[in-house]
């Protein structure tokens, strides 16, 4: 029998990705795979760029003007770098994972809708379980500022398990 898919959200704040030791505490690894969800809005091409100075040259006495590169920055190299950013962001995070023996994956795509993302993703891959860890708000702010958390919770036909963890 296959292991359940466990799809968890993630952004770049340290919240989102307090939800795993909670998830070592209620998930089994031997009937688990874990698929790190990395959305984010597409990035635009830029056109033709400046070139990157931090790369250690140091213009010399005598040298020309540094002018814009003379090829396009297209967008798909830029997704390509948020792609590779995003996985050594999470190295830490998915070494430490499948060292507790979860098989795990990173899933990186780009949308202006991160709720629409994350239940096609849902449909797409055949998810048992959403995990994401939600700021747990009340009252008007959270009537406000309804987050991605309630939004999946509302729309998603599977379970979706919100944990509230303590910011350090």
């Amino acid at each position: 029998m296959a292991n359940n898919q466990v799809l968890i959200p993630l952004n770049q704040s340290a919240l989102s990705q307090n939800i795993c030791p909670s998830l070592e505490k209620l998930i089994p690894a031997s009937t688990n795979d874990l698929i790190l969800y990395f959305v984010t809005k597409p990035p635009s091409a830029v056109g033709f760029g400046k070139p990157d100075l931090g790369a250690g040259y140091v213009p010399r006495p005598g040298d020309s003007t540094v002018k814009p590169t003379l090829h396009p920055i297209y967008a798909t190299q830029q997704q390509d770098s948020i792609k590779s950013h995003v996985e050594a962001e999470l190295m830490p995070m998915v070494t430490r994972l499948k060292d507790a023996g979860y098989k795990v994956s990173i899933l990186v795509s780009f949308d202006k809708d991160p709720v629409e993302a994350i239940l096609g993703v849902i449909a797409k891959n055949k998810i048992d379980l959403v995990a994401m860890s939600t700021r747990a708000r009340v009252g008007v702010t959270r009537f406000f500022f309804r987050n991605i958390a309630d939004k999946i919770s509302q729309k998603a036909k599977i379970p979706v398990l919100r944990i509230h963890p303590s910011e350090q």
